[in-house]
């Protein structure tokens, strides 16, 4: 599966920001779906000879229960709280842990023209995620409350971010309620990614 991935990102570390996020959505006149609940490990790699660093190129292996997957993100900057980004996943079918992931894309040795081989483990995010999907007409976007952690050089940093992931229909109904939540929440827009946040911490505390 891949795709261009078009999101909008708050930070959501101030008192009752997920509850603020919330009020806005019923005062908004868009249609809200069912909460639905997460449990997402990330685990962050590279090869030993940093290939996806030097593209600029953000990998990971996520397991959802029961499920886990590969997937790469071209990385970009986020500006004014929006990233632009391709995206591709991979399915991981008959995996059971992180070791029996990694084994599967080493065999694999090459996916979407990415070397997998020897990929090494970089940081870990974990995140309890609560998410929904929510309509204006025809546009559809998911949008998700996110309580993360990251553990990155045997040290945790834990966060709260609000995220808004464009699906479908027309970008400027998607457009207009990502302004509406800045405006209505008070809520800052993130200036940097989780995956640059632990790379920035990594370099910082000497993760190798």
């Amino acid at each position: 599966m891949n795709h261009t991935e078009i999101e909008f990102k708050w930070e959501a570390n101030s008192p009752r920001a997920f509850e603020r996020v919330k009020r806005a959505l019923a005062r908004g006149g868009v249609r809200v779906g069912a909460w639905k609940t997460y449990f997402i490990t990330d685990v962050y790699v590279d090869t030993p000879a940093q290939d996806f660093e030097k593209q600029k190129i953000a990998f990971r292996v996520r397991h959802v229960y029961p499920c886990w997957q590969a997937t790469f993100k071209t990385r970009t900057e986020i500006r004014n709280g929006k990233a632009v980004r391709r995206e591709e996943t991979l399915p991981l079918r008959g995996v059971e842990n992180l070791a029996q992931a990694l084994e599967k894309l080493h065999r694999k040795k090459i996916w979407q023209g990415l070397n997998m081989q020897n990929l090494r483990p970089l940081f870990t995010l974990k995140n309890k995620r609560r998410a929904c999907l929510i309509s204006d007409g025809k546009m559809q976007a998911e949008l998700a409350l996110d309580t993360c952690e990251i553990l990155v050089a045997g040290r945790r940093v834990c966060f709260k971010e609000v995220e808004l992931e464009y699906k479908k229909g027309p970008a400027a109904a998607f457009e207009k309620i990502a302004a509406q939540l800045t405006r209505e929440t008070g809520l800052k827009r993130a200036e940097i990614s989780k995956v640059k946040t632990a790379l920035l911490l990594r370099g910082l505390w000497g993760g190798k």
